[in-house]
């Protein structure tokens, strides 16, 4: 996605509300739908058994959703591609376990 020089000026960066385990989900969305298996960025390896991204998956949900986390993968998806195309970081926090 190419983004003007005019665009970029205005683009307000903003950090994500995302944690660890809601990147690792929008990934796993991303890595579970076959059209989408070539978009996972270069930086991220996803595994190649399905089974294994299910189980993954199903863990993460329970997990978001026991803390209260946005788990709707649509919204994930949206948030993962502002991340990956700088209009939005992640921030610090996200990587701290608690």
């Amino acid at each position: 996605m190419k983004i003007s020089k005019k665009q970029k000026k205005s683009i307000d960066v903003t950090t994500s509300y995302f944690d660890i385990n809601q990147l690792e989900l929008a990934f796993i969305n991303r890595a579970l739908e076959s059209s989408r298996r070539l978009e996972t960025p270069h930086f991220i390896e996803i595994g190649r058994s399905r089974r294994i991204l299910r189980i993954q998956k199903r863990n993460l949900l329970s997990m978001c959703k026991g803390s209260n986390k946005e788990t709707r993968k649509d919204r994930l998806e949206s948030e993962l591609r502002k991340v990956l195309c700088g209009e939005r970081r992640l921030s610090i926090s996200c990587f701290l376990f608690r």
